[in-house]
């Protein structure tokens, strides 16, 4: 035991030293005000002693386009959906007929919900823009009652938490490939009590089994633990995730990669070299953006902090010549006027005047000084610049008027070019927590209920509750109806199949509508779709009760008498017919009037040519 100690500690200290190198930017959350970057990195130059009088403005360029950016990349809804690779057959193990990676895309969407994954994905573009780096780390809680045991005794469910990149360290820190690691660290503080209770649980005992916290020990306390509350139970103290992948023989003499893990604190071992069964790191690691040859990533705000510093600081310096050299001054002769008065209405004496002498010579108003234009242009300059290298233009930023839509549409597609990397690299970080999700599932969840929306037809009921009846074929209308079902499903065939993790990802942008809607009417004035299948495809915020609606016309059509009733043309059929009357109004005029009454060969043969 104390062997695991002294190698996940070992371990750790050398991850310190290699993360000691970064610049702060990469791991310290970026505070924009100027006091801050003054007193942290131009402490002791002169002139931060005489900008310690300036005021201290912050106009947050990093906080704009943090936000703009990290909004543009969630604005559209993220999922993860797994499909069979194309020589599997569809069919689980289990049922044939019923396909394994439905199953998957269910619980993984219920997981998504349990976790609340929209946000998480905003918190970790955040810590991407400010640290450059995002992880995930998932663990498996055995106590935990799936769906708040509304299905019976079953236990067990899968966790997930949000770590900064500064508390992960890799074994290979040059390369950010999280399965060709020999290990990762994960570094985390929690109270003395619950890390005790975690080790009764375990039953880890021996020479190294007294936790104690920070403040006892020889290790640093992190930031903020001055604060903390002290003790034996309420201390806070810091402890190592270790993960292994170690080969393991089977009981049919086959080979398996596993990975195994150990918690501990300084002092202590809360378990040991445990056997997950997992196949892959249940740690999902993205970057902002990708750096060579280390796993750490690049910054959004790392290229612009100076021009933050810049812009804040110019404008300290000119609402300090304001406050001094901005209001007229008032010159006043002391030998003829005793104390000068600025009250309004307040009358002044003055005395000793000589004949004829100019009441100029008195007193006198200084006029302010003038400021140089350039200083206002070099700071409009510097933020103009800094937003466009950025990629941050004025549709991103909403400064655009949408009159002309098109146009809209085409500068809001060329400004989400410059995120593309940025985006790919989140749907990856995406797919590889759908992979490990897969994986946990396949080793923890064995057989258990699975809620999911599944489609039933049924058919569709009249007022007096019995089934309609369709008027020109004689059977029962049904309907497709999509209901929330509980199935029993064993995930332990996961463990050996293998699914390809696919994002999708759907357009919810305003242009996006705006360029959806304005398509749907053109097909609908053109008769290509019928008013049906326009209210189905159109975005539900713009007609309420669609779905009323619909269900209303449908009634209405089936209600028609059988010899009113009409088939309804087709697409293609339409189609058709519109370009054949194109071709038609091409023809000379006399050809026009006549076509109708020339025999079917004669108009194919006119409009062939």
């Amino acid at each position: 035991m104390a062997d695991h100690v002294t190698r996940a500690w070992q371990l750790y200290e050398q991850g310190r030293a290699y993360n000691s190198g970064l610049s702060p930017s990469q791991y310290n959350t970026v505070n924009t005000n100027i006091e801050f970057f003054c007193g942290n990195q131009w402490r002791n130059l002169p002139q931060t002693r005489a900008m310690a009088a300036l005021p201290k403005p912050v106009f947050n360029i990093i906080k704009r386009v943090t936000s703009l950016f990290v909004a543009s990349l969630t604005a559209s809804a993220i999922a993860v959906r797994y499909e069979p690779l194309s020589y599997y057959d569809g069919t689980n193990l289990a049922e044939p007929g019923t396909d394994a990676s439905e199953y998957a895309t269910a619980e993984v969407e219920n997981l998504f919900s349990k976790f609340k994954m929209d946000y998480r994905i905003r918190e970790a573009l955040f810590d991407g823009a400010q640290t450059g780096d995002y992880c995930a780390h998932f663990f498996w809680d055995p106590d935990a009652m799936p769906y708040g045991g509304a299905f019976g005794a079953y236990r067990g469910e899968i966790q997930m938490e949000l770590v900064d990149g500064i508390n992960v360290m890799f074994g290979n820190p040059n390369t950010p490939d999280v399965e060709k690691q020999p290990y990762i660290l994960v570094i985390g503080r929690d109270t003395v009590g619950r890390l005790k209770e975690e080790q009764k649980r375990f039953g880890e005992k021996g020479e190294f089994s007294e936790i104690r916290p920070d403040s006892e020990t020889d290790g640093q306390v992190a930031s903020g633990g001055r604060h903390e509350l002290q003790g034996a139970e309420n201390g806070k103290c810091l402890f190592v995730y270790l993960y292994e992948k170690k080969r393991r023989r089977n009981s049919d003499g086959s080979f398996e990669t596993t990975v195994h893990v150990t918690k501990a604190t300084r002092t202590a071992v809360i378990y040991a070299d445990v056997d997950t069964g997992l196949s892959r790191y249940p740690i999902a690691w993205g970057n902002w953006e990708r750096q060579k040859n280390q796993y750490h990533g690049r910054a959004l705000v790392t290229g612009i902090i100076p021009n933050q510093i810049f812009i804040n600081s110019m404008f300290a310096m000119v609402m300090r010549h304001l406050q001094l050299m901005g209001f007229p001054k008032t010159v006043y002769n002391q030998e003829l006027i005793g104390q000068w008065d600025n009250e309004i209405g307040q009358a002044i004496g003055v005395r000793g005047m000589q004949p004829g002498q100019s009441i100029g010579q008195v007193a006198a108003n200084l006029q302010p000084a003038d400021m140089s234009a350039q200083i206002l242009y070099a700071i409009d300059k510097a933020m103009d610049y800094t937003k466009e290298c950025l990629g941050a233009t004025d549709v991103q930023m909403g400064a655009a008027k949408p009159d002309n839509t098109s146009a809209l549409m085409v500068l809001q597609s060329n400004a989400e070019v410059p995120m593309e990397n940025t985006r790919a690299l989140l749907y990856q970080w995406v797919e590889d927590v759908g992979a490990i999700l897969l994986d946990m599932m396949g080793t923890y969840y064995g057989k258990r209920p699975l809620v999911r929306d599944r489609e039933f037809e049924e058919p569709v009921l009249d007022e007096t509750g019995a089934p309609q009846l369709d008027p020109v074929t004689g059977r029962i209308v049904t309907e497709l109806v999509t209901r929330r079902t509980a199935e029993d499903f064993d995930f332990a065939q996961f463990k050996h199949l293998y699914l390809n993790v696919k994002t999708d990802v759907g357009a919810t942008t305003y242009f996006s509508e705006i360029a959806m809607v304005q398509t749907l009417d053109n097909l609908r004035r053109e008769g290509t779709l019928d008013v049906i299948s326009y209210l189905e495809r159109i975005p539900e915020k713009l007609v309420p009760k669609k779905a009323e609606l619909i269900q209303a016309l449908k009634e209405r059509m089936r209600e028609q008498p059988a010899e009113e009733a009409q088939p309804e043309p087709s697409a293609h059929t339409m189609g058709a017919e519109l370009d054949a009357l194109k071709r038609v109004q091409k023809l000379p005029q006399n050809l026009q009037q006549r076509f109708d009454s020339l025999p079917r060969t004669a108009q194919n043969a006119l409009l062939r040519l």
